[in-house]
């Protein structure tokens, strides 16, 4: 047999004295042997006191519906539940705000993102006669910095060859990007002259896709493969890389 626990509409008709008298019976028993309860059926009973004290100025006669005290305090509990479903739709509103606030963002950042802005910047910065002198490995053996990549990056693509145009590797340097190490590999060829392979995981701006883009004298351009994003960066105006460009053009893999 379930063991009897009053509802809370059985709790507001005890104190209002609106239960026969088996169920009020109940109801003195259970409140004996749950002293929270208890405490709480007082608290309405005071409330009550409060209520009809409040009405003691009103002409004698029948008490209007409206100005019943188990009325008044229903309607003050369906007053509060009004407004918590209005807070909760507040609180939805300012999320959805919110929500559209960081999309607003996103679309601005892809509107103004230079896609592999920081691998142009990285030959600006090394890709200069004594770079082979500021090189993190310096090796002109292609195995030994694919290796050197590898050990940083995770399945990292296969290093571009580019012997065939006079252009040999000299060196990498790890560099940093906003979501992690990047590394540059510098290929030169016998007159000095530069060429920059760029690696770096994606960052805020993750579908860019494939391209190239002109910055003053310099050409990047730029793809995914796999994990990260990479790039070759060349001089615009020597001949001797319109070779290389035009090779890497066409085997740039799509995203």
């Amino acid at each position: 047999m379930n063991a009897f626990s009053p509802s809370e509409h059985d709790l507001h008709a005890y104190v209002d004295g609106q239960l026969d008298e088996a169920l009020r019976r109940q109801i003195d028993i259970y409140l004996a042997g749950h002293p929270d309860v208890a405490r709480a059926v007082e608290l309405l009973r005071q409330e009550n006191q409060r209520l009809r004290a409040a009405l003691e100025n009103i002409p004698t006669g029948p008490v209007p519906p409206r100005l019943d005290p188990f009325r008044i305090r229903r309607e003050l509990r369906a007053r509060s539940q009004r407004r918590m479903a209005i807070a909760a739709s507040l609180v939805l509103t300012l999320s959805l705000g919110t929500l559209g606030g960081w999309q607003l963002r996103d679309m601005s950042i892809r509107k103004t993102y230079l896609p592999m802005a920081d691998a142009t910047q990285a030959y600006r910065m090394f890709a200069t006669s004594d770079m082979a002198q500021q090189v993190d490995m310096k090796t002109s053996e292609p195995a030994q910095l694919q290796n050197w990549l590898n050990r940083h990056f995770v399945q990292a693509a296969p290093m571009p060859d580019f012997s065939a145009y006079g252009f040999r590797p000299v060196g990498g340097r790890l560099m940093a990007s906003d979501k992690g190490a990047a590394a540059m590999v510098l290929y030169q060829n016998n007159q000095g002259q530069a060429i920059v392979y760029y690696v770096r995981p994606p960052g805020e701006v993750l579908s860019f896709g494939a391209g190239n883009r002109k910055d003053g004298n310099l050409l990047t351009q730029y793809w995914r493969q796999g994990r990260y994003f990479y790039a070759v960066v060349s001089p615009t105006d020597s001949p001797a890389m319109l070779p290389v460009q035009r090779a890497v053009e066409p085997s740039r893999p799509q995203s």
